[in-house]
């Protein structure tokens, strides 16, 4: 089992949701693991020779179904999510949304 650790967010594959997570985000998660039990696979097919993909994010909606759609997908090993948006002011905003987006992805992820 892998861990990656990132400021106030810590991912660890097939980890459980934490105790303290909000109802949308369990609801979430087990919405995913059923699909996910139930044999969903992506649709995505990335180009022929991909099986890395550098998803750039800039806010939470945009990302999560990209997201989940790609960690789904049995051609890709490996989805790395990079935030970034220099257009929200003010910090106080940015680091809202930076927070929200990685706990989005998070819970996507541990499911």
């Amino acid at each position: 089992m892998s861990t990656t650790t990132t400021n106030s967010l810590s991912y660890s594959e097939g980890a459980k949701l934490p105790s303290n997570a909000p109802d949308w985000a369990v609801q979430a998660s087990e919405r995913l693991k059923k699909r996910r039990e139930d044999g969903y696979k992506s649709t995505c097919i990335p180009p022929p020779t991909v099986s890395k993909v550098l998803l750039h994010s800039c806010c939470a909606p945009c990302s999560g179904a990209m997201v989940e759609e790609m960690v789904s997908s049995p051609q890709l090993d490996e989805v790395v999510v990079f935030f970034y948006n220099p257009n929200i002011h003010p910090r106080k905003e940015y680091d809202i949304r930076k927070e929200v987006s990685a706990s989005i992805i998070y819970y996507i992820l541990s499911t």
